[in-house]
């Protein structure tokens, strides 16, 4: 297929080429159709493209959206292979090799300093497989299923209805409405909805599935004993004499509804550099941003409670806080991607004064991503079969255990650098640093251009006493 005539066909048969691969690439027929993106065919397409006095898609597509490096990666591959648009689902999907993920236009984008995004495509890539799109959508739904349920019955005492729930869903353990003041009532009702309406896109994206059977009461339990140090066998109950209730009230429910809700706006960011179709890429970044967005809404009402004690816990606000946040950092692999209600540490944004900590985020303000994989190993409390914590049956779906959830992909830094469509050989530029992780770095690069560094704070070490447990 040349790209020329691609971008000179009419918007109707635009539409009848939707996901449809070139006879002269593709094997097979209809949805079995197979593509191929050797090389030597991206860069053919490449050479046309820029003979051509027409914008490249890829072009069109920076200027129509700007949804993070993430989408951007996704609608790279999309276009770099000789077939028009990846549809969605469409399986076996060929992508071009994806090199060293370098600009075209060479620019000096000191792509050396951004630790934490590359650290989020490496383990993207890690975590892609074989996994298609219909794989990530599937994954998508069961974990808006979790959240969306928590949410709408503890906010509005009712369940999903069945055309959200899908085909043969088992009732959920644990669901109820929670005891909330009616500020806060007000403000996690929109909350709510929003994520009923993220089960819809899940399924309006093509999902089949269930949503799982979930035991909130033995998740957020066992979360809780982990989090607390106890050893198996041990339990909340035994330690304070009663088991961890959401329910209780404001402090004890927003504790509960951020748990997940971090874990769904960093995952949903994470999976957008998984998939291949810039459609689902681009509902998957607004997925992420509200997500955040909530997630914030949700600290700034446990901020305003940061020094109430907290039941059956006799700690404080911040101090569970601070708990919940280490035991997903440690679950999610040697990066620190999580902080606590407040923040002093300088590598990090640190507010004068308050150290208030609304949206988690890097130096740069870059909000962190988990992979799949690591949401399971957090929500399955480590099982390995995918088979614990808030999942006691695991999940439907091809993505259903947390193996290889710590893993980074190799190759970025060392590819070999031959020749490619719109990518440079590392050498271009300098080596991307790793993640932070406890053992450092101990500053990062820009840290002290800005005010933050007048607060000298203690390093986040991933637990929970630099985090405002003490």
């Amino acid at each position: 297929m040349q790209t020329t005539s691609m971008l000179q066909r009419s918007a109707s048969s635009q539409q009848r080429a939707f996901g449809q691969a070139s006879s002269k690439h593709s094997t097979g027929t209809g949805s079995q159709r197979v593509r191929q993106c050797p090389a030597r065919l991206v860069a053919k397409a490449s050479a046309k493209q820029q003979d051509s006095n027409r914008k490249a898609p890829l072009d069109y597509m920076r200027e129509a959206a700007n949804v993070g490096m993430g989408a951007l990666l996704a609608a790279t591959i999309a276009v770099t292979s000789p077939v028009a648009y990846a549809a969605p689902f469409d399986t076996d999907t060929g992508l071009a090799p994806l090199g060293n993920l370098r600009s075209a236009d060479k620019g000096t984008y000191q792509l050396d300093k951004l630790n934490t995004s590359a650290a989020h495509i490496k383990a993207g890539l890690a975590a892609r497989k074989d996994y298609t799109d219909k794989d990530i959508v599937d994954f998508l739904c069961n974990t808006e299923c979790v959240e969306g349920r928590f949410d709408t019955m503890g906010v509005q005492g009712q369940d999903f209805k069945a055309e959200l729930l899908g085909p043969n869903s088992k009732p959920s353990k644990g669901l109820r409405k929670a005891n909330l003041s009616p500020r806060t009532k007000a403000l996690l009702e929109e909350i709510a909805l929003s994520e009923q309406g993220h089960a819809l896109y899940t399924r309006q994206a093509g999902s089949t599935i269930p949503c799982p059977y979930v035991d909130y009461d033995k998740g957020f339990n066992a979360v809780f004993a982990r989090a607390y140090g106890l050893e198996d066998g041990e339990t909340i109950s035994k330690l304070f004499g009663s088991d961890w209730d959401p329910y209780v009230n404001d402090a004890t429910f927003a504790l509960s509804m951020v748990f997940l809700e971090e874990l769904g706006a960093t995952g949903n960011k994470g999976l957008i550099a998984l998939h291949t179709n810039p459609i689902l890429a681009d509902s998957t970044a607004g997925l992420a941003t509200t997500a955040t967005a909530f997630a914030a809404i949700e600290r700034s009402i446990l901020f305003d409670l940061k020094d109430e004690i907290v039941p059956p816990t006799n700690e404080t606000v911040t101090q569970v806080f601070a708990r919940l946040s280490a035991y997903r950092d440690a679950m999610d692999g040697p990066q620190i991607d999580d902080q606590g209600l407040l923040n002093k540490d300088p590598r990090f944004i640190a507010v004068p004064g308050s150290f208030v900590n609304n949206i988690p985020t890097d130096i740069r303000g870059l909000s962190f991503a988990r992979t799949p994989l690591m949401n399971l190993n957090v929500l399955t409390v480590g099982a390995k079969d995918g088979k614990g914590g808030f999942f006691p049956e695991g999940i439907a779906g091809r993505i259903n255990t947390p193996e290889g959830f710590d893993a980074l992909a190799e190759g970025i830094d060392d590819w070999d650098g031959k020749a490619e469509a719109r990518q440079l050989p590392a050498s271009d530029i300098k080596k991307i640093p790793g993640p932070i992780t406890p053992d450092g770095p101990k500053e990062v690069p820009g840290m002290k251009d800005l005010t933050q560094q007048l607060n000298s704070g203690p390093l986040d070490n991933g637990k929970a006493e630099t985090r405002g447990l003490k």
